[in-house]
């Protein structure tokens, strides 16, 4: 559970992650969603290949269920071109505190209408993921596979265990 303050430096602090281009479009996308009412917590965004590597691995070669169909320079958040996101929901016990709402199904539709009005993409086999729609595929992104991918550690992992924002 988290203040919408926390919420929003986290959320801007993923988005500084992001390239640069995308990351305007990603901001513009955030502003329409809180005009409309919806506060998304944006929890991933860049991610290195030994990430994304780790992720690949789980349900395959290490413990855990199967994580994203994508291996290590696969994908858009290898690039900074992605993000996944949740919308977020005052908890019963205390208005003022938010927590992750991974079934709201309208809140992630509106997310995907209002993507397409700033170049952002869904894909249908995960909620919650908005990518750069100037391409179809990982292969388009000029540089992909080669060192022009963030290599960086990402801590975008720690950042939401510490939260307390699970997945399911």
């Amino acid at each position: 559970m988290n203040t919408l303050a926390e919420i929003g430096s986290r959320t801007l602090k993923t988005v500084a992650t992001l390239e640069p281009h995308f990351q305007k479009r990603v901001r513009r996308w955030l502003d329409e969603m809180i005009q409309t009412g919806i506060q998304p917590l944006i929890y991933c965004g860049a991610r290195s290949f030994e990430e994304q590597a780790a992720l690949y691995a789980k349900g395959r070669t290490a413990p855990g269920m199967i994580a994203t169909k994508a291996k290590a320079g696969e994908s858009f958040h290898n690039y900074g071109l992605a993000i996944d996101w949740v919308p977020v929901k005052p908890t019963p016990k205390d208005p003022k505190l938010f927590t992750a709402d991974w079934d709201d199904s309208t809140a992630y539709k509106v997310g995907e209408q209002a993507g397409h009005s700033f170049g952002l993409a869904a894909i249908s086999w995960e909620t919650g993921h908005l990518q750069d729609s100037r391409y179809k595929t990982w292969r388009d992104i000029p540089g992909a596979g080669d060192s022009g991918a963030i290599q960086q550690p990402a801590k975008t992992t720690k950042a939401v265990r510490k939260a307390g924002i699970r997945r399911p």
